[in-house]
């Protein structure tokens, strides 16, 4: 009887040992995956953002284009008289 106790604690401690081992691989291989996971969104994110600031600041050019355009045709055309004709002073107005 006492060697088959002694076998019975063996296959139950190399069962837990087993279970213990491959429980820790199966974690720590998942928790791999969830890292690896959040850094492709958080580099997809980050692209994006990138992407939008570049969409951004092309827009903010293309407007401090328009307005030194806008500016230059006001200050272009010569006042007939005294005061400042009214399609000047609104294309001044518009920026």
């Amino acid at each position: 009887m006492l060697g088959r106790l002694e076998i019975t604690i063996s296959a139950a401690a190399l069962a837990f040992g087993l279970g213990f081992y491959f429980g820790h691989q199966s974690g720590t291989s998942a928790a791999k995956g969830a890292i690896i996971r959040a850094q492709q969104e958080q580099m997809e994110a980050a692209d994006l953002a990138s992407r939008k600031e570049a969409q951004r600041l092309a827009a903010e050019a293309a407007r401090i284009d328009l307005s030194v355009q806008l500016e230059d045709a006001a200050n272009a055309q010569e006042p007939a008289a005294a005061c400042l004709p009214v399609s000047r002073v609104l294309r001044l107005n518009q920026r």
